[in-house]
């Protein structure tokens, strides 16, 4: 646990607290409601960051980043479809409908709050994104003009996974006690998601607890795609690309370097940056280095 932090505490008491800070907005697309989440700076005219989460996760995989990149920026997060609190896609669904459906809602934004306009603007804002939410991310920028693109451990590059080099993640049962759910989503947080076992506290089991359970959209199915590159390609926004050195989705720094080839290949101008003792989930387990890295990205292209 971070030193300082209030979920040492009571885990769930503290993302409610962040949480019931923010103004959310459930904006209607064609399954349902898309709901996104605003932290204002308390600096007005300050730059705008969309945080898009990764697979199984909701607007609370940026737990660790919101509160520091609040006081400089106006935040905010979405929860994709059939994650969190967004109403899930109808069944045979590609993730391009996934991607349509953040565009649809981003449309809806602007019509729904004038403080919200700003994300439907063409070039108002910075996107931000992490695993899944890169492939969702890079192609939404093929349809919205930002000022810059920032993608945390991407896959979806093309079939270069290593899953000989990830162990099999535990499949929780009905009849697991909690004792043995709490067990079960910790260890695979340090199978795939976190490197330093000491950063899984329960904060980070409480989590993925409660963002795995409400997971009703497969990712993963998509992790060997190509439109992550495919997007990027399309794209002459300002990108930048960061991994942690053990992550584990890359397959490790093998698996990262590969990455970074076809990422130069791809977009030459690509600031490609690797994040020393960090697993997938870096902007978590790295948080301090990963706010700071953020914030001088989007301050470079305001």
């Amino acid at each position: 646990m971070k030193v300082g932090d209030p979920a040492a505490g009571d885990p769930a008491a503290a993302v409610s607290v962040l949480e019931g800070e923010s103004e959310k907005f459930a904006v209607p697309f064609t399954e349902g409601v898309m709901v996104f989440r605003r932290w204002s700076c308390p600096e007005p005219g300050r730059e705008t960051i969309l945080l898009v989460h990764g697979g199984s996760g909701s607007w609370s995989h940026w737990y660790r980043n919101i509160e520091y990149l609040r006081k400089r920026f106006d935040v905010f997060a979405v929860d994709l479809p059939g994650l969190g609190d967004t109403s899930a896609l109808a069944a045979g669904y590609c993730a391009e409908d996934a991607a349509s459906a953040v565009s649809h809602g981003l449309e809806s934004m602007g019509e729904l709050s004038m403080s919200a306009l700003s994300m439907s603007a063409r070039g108002a804002f910075h996107l931000v994104a992490f695993s899944w939410g890169c492939v969702v991310a890079s192609q939404l920028a093929r349809s919205h003009s930002l000022k810059s693109l920032m993608l945390i451990g991407p896959a979806a590059v093309g079939d270069v996974l290593r899953r000989d080099l990830i162990k099999p993640l535990i499949r929780r049962t009905k009849d697991m006690t909690e004792a043995e759910v709490f067990a079960a989503n910790k260890e695979n947080l340090a199978r795939l998601m976190i490197y330093n076992r000491e950063e899984i506290d329960d904060l980070a089991v409480y989590l993925q607890t409660i963002n795995t359970n409400r997971s009703r959209f497969n990712s993963a199915q998509f992790a060997t795609s190509s439109l992550v590159l495919d997007g990027v390609k399309a794209i002459a926004t300002p990108l930048k690309v960061m991994y942690g050195d053990h992550d584990a989705a890359a397959g490790g720094l093998a698996g990262i370097e590969s990455r970074r080839e076809l990422f130069q290949a791809a977009r030459p101008d690509t600031v490609f940056e690797i994040i020393p003792d960090a697993g997938h989930w870096l902007q978590y387990e790295q948080s301090e280095v990963f706010n700071k890295k953020c914030k001088q990205w989007v301050e470079q292209h305001a």
